[in-house]
């Protein structure tokens, strides 16, 4: 009976982890409403589904604005049905006219807007720019802070991606679909439940789970021959060196 209950115990430690398993180590990336440059009200729970990147940045950051060549890489890579880009100026001073008027200047064809609900503060920016990849389950990990190339970003993009579709922009964007995390904790925790259920089975056929008054009679056998042992005479052995 031992046995059955440390296995069953097993069994559910190792099926809660593989539930929870696609977000250990993530952070789950706060939800925010903010208005684009153009008028254009939008939330990040919006994306849900799609890769995003979060570009926190402000216009008279230099490293920020070498920023844009590596976003504008990674926009022409992916499509958009599966990877957002969302700049947000975090600078009080940038107001939505200059922001704009950047946004043209750099030609940045992405979701630009001016940050009027503390991204930055819930986020936690003390520095500029600072990107976050934000996963379909609405999920990031650590954040990229300064000036980050796009293969280095692509890496994670593509990880993450790779559940789905295809990454690369020339591919057929009616591809077919990954199965998402979810789906994959199922299986894996129905193939652990078969395998410890295997396990428990075998266990009892090769008598590791024996009944408890059999379990007595041996242990109280052991303890015979020990207390046997203790009385025999004790110039019954001698010690040779």
């Amino acid at each position: 009976m031992r046995v059955k209950v440390s296995l069953f115990w097993l069994l559910l430690v190792i099926a809660f982890s593989l539930v929870v398993s696609p977000v250990v180590g993530k952070t789950k990336a706060p939800d925010f409403t903010l208005t684009d440059i153009n008028g254009n009200p939008f939330s990040l729970s919006d994306y849900r589904g799609k890769v995003v990147l979060l570009d926190l940045f402000g216009i008279r950051c230099p490293p920020c604005i070498s920023e844009i060549e590596h976003l504008k890489i990674l926009y022409n890579k992916y499509l958009q049905d599966q990877f957002v880009i969302i700049s947000i100026g975090v600078d009080p001073l940038d107001t939505n006219d200059d922001l704009r008027n950047f946004a043209q200047q750099y030609s940045m064809e992405w979701i630009v807007a001016r940050d009027t609900d503390q991204v930055g503060d819930r986020y936690g920016v003390s520095a500029i720019p600072t990107l976050f990849i934000v996963d379909t389950n609405g999920y990031y990990n650590n954040p990229y802070v300064g000036l980050t190339s796009a293969s280095k970003l692509s890496l994670e993009i593509d990880s993450l991606l790779s559940g789905t579709e295809n990454g690369d922009s020339n591919s057929n964007s009616s591809g077919d679909s990954g199965p998402p995390y979810t789906l994959i904790a199922i299986i894996g925790g129905a193939v652990i439940v078969f395998l410890v259920v295997g396990i428990v089975v075998a266990g009892q056929l090769l008598g590791w789970s024996e009944p408890s008054k059999k379990r007595r009679s041996r242990k109280h056998k052991r303890q015979e021959n020990v207390h046997r042992f203790h009385k025999l005479p004790r110039n019954k052995f001698t010690i040779s060196f």
